[in-house]
């Protein structure tokens, strides 16, 4: 096992296994665990101070999405994330999202908007408890509704596909945000586009929110390379 990857023991689980794949997943994502590496379930269940059971489901979810490889007689092995792998992610998400602003501001439905201002406004709410964690699940919520609301199942089943390491990395913001607050009022100038029914800005502002996460966090993990 590395030295270099640092787990925190989970403290209050949402779901054991779920939050052991957070953890297990942001070190991957972040370099804690390099390529190849050997991940043994015994040791990882006493740095997170849980049973091997939630770590052993962890790894099933995390072999699912890719990052982990299972060989058999040999045990579990990292699948690293790349920066490109981020960048292609970020750059496939722009273009779901570019598309569902689009699809939303055509139809211009007055639930549909009214669904997407209380989710941003949830962002908002979340930043206010200087919740980290509260603020990156807003922010998927806000993705994931404006992704639904375009009406477009292959849309919203596209994103869904990455919402795993999506989540991932969305709870890497806090260390690229200079605030909670911002990451709130990033969202607020989108809403506000195609509430005005203006499909263009909306679009092109939803493409670069997507792009510049995008090139936040490859700048990131290029620094933890």
């Amino acid at each position: 096992m590395s030295d270099r990857a640092i787990l925190q023991p989970i403290a209050v689980p949402r779901s054991l296994s779920e939050d052991a794949a957070d953890r297990i997943r942001e070190q991957i994502v972040l370099g804690g665990f390099s390529q190849g590496e050997h991940l043994k379930e015994a040791r990882i269940a006493e740095q997170l101070n849980v049973s091997r059971g939630p770590v052993r489901e962890a790894f099933k979810i995390l072999r699912a999405e890719g990052l982990l490889a299972e060989e058999p007689h040999r045990g579990t092995f990292v699948v690293s994330l790349t920066a490109n792998d981020v960048r292609d992610i970020y750059q496939v998400r722009a273009s779901i999202e570019e598309l569902a602003v689009r699809l939303v501001c055509r139809e211009h439905d007055p639930e549909a908007l009214a669904a997407l201002r209380t989710l941003v406004t949830g962002i908002s709410e979340a930043a206010a408890t200087g919740d980290a964690s509260a603020v990156a699940r807003a922010d998927l919520a806000f993705h994931n509704g404006l992704c639904e609301l375009s009406g477009n199942s292959r849309v919203h089943e596209v994103f869904l596909r990455y919402v795993p390491t999506i989540r991932g990395l969305l709870r890497l913001d806090e260390r690229i945000m200079p605030s909670l607050d911002q990451v709130a009022r990033q969202h607020e100038p989108i809403v506000d586009a195609i509430e005005s029914g203006d499909e263009e800005l909306a679009g092109r502002l939803a493409r670069e929110h997507s792009l510049e996460a995008g090139r936040l966090l490859v700048a990131l993990l290029d620094e933890s390379a």
